[in-house]
């Protein structure tokens, strides 16, 4: 099965996923039913099973970000669904209000096919870290926890980096195990507001 990649993905596509997850917003505040996209409107890229995150910020705070790292559905309706459940579905916030529109910040994520890392220590990990940049997913049994590359924005260094990942997963900021698990993947993303331009005349 053919599967969407970060890299294959143009401006002209990207934006086209930043529109749907706008229109998946919008969709909520209408008084008709959300509906999702019509696939037919989109080409063969789009249209693959596609990996993704959708990331929202109010005031440039985060007020939502749900995603997958598995290719399931085609990516277009990837992005519908994950806009939808990151404005209204993520426990960690109150869902998106109306009054809250012209403030909003939406980002769309493609990710690639995690690859396994093999690093024998944690050391090793940062070792790697400190010159690839990359988005980080660490498991061990039943916890896993993932961060997006652009957590490095906020949290510029490996061991900074990695004690808030490990803490996100419910780990002790120390942690290690010789059964963690390691993956890394890259992203292409694009990012804009929620009401464009054109959408203030």
């Amino acid at each position: 099965m053919s599967v969407t990649s970060s890299q294959k993905l143009n401006k002209g596509e990207l934006t086209q996923l930043l529109d749907v997850a706008r229109e998946s917003i919008r969709g909520h505040f209408s008084d008709e039913l959300p509906r999702p996209p019509q696939l037919d409107l989109y080409g063969k890229k789009l249209l693959r099973p596609g990996a993704c995150f959708v990331t929202l910020e109010v005031d440039g705070e985060l007020q939502g970000c749900l995603g997958t790292v598995t290719a399931n559905e085609p990516l277009v309706l990837e992005v519908h669904n994950k806009a939808r459940d990151s404005a209204y579905q993520d426990r960690r916030f109150m869902p998106l209000t109306e009054e809250q529109l012209d403030r909003l910040m939406i980002e769309v994520s493609v990710l690639s096919e995690p690859q396994a890392l093999e690093v024998e220590s944690e050391q090793a990990l940062i070792d790697y870290l400190e010159n690839h940049r990359d988005g980080v997913i660490l498991s061990d049994h039943h916890l896993q926890a993932l961060f997006l590359p652009q957590v490095w924005q906020q949290l510029p260094t490996p061991e900074v980096f990695l004690r808030h990942l490990k803490q996100k997963a419910g780990w002790p900021a120390n942690y290690w195990s010789d059964t963690l698990t390691v993956k890394t993947f890259t992203v292409t993303s694009i990012k804009g507001r929620y009401f464009q331009l054109s959408d203030a005349f």
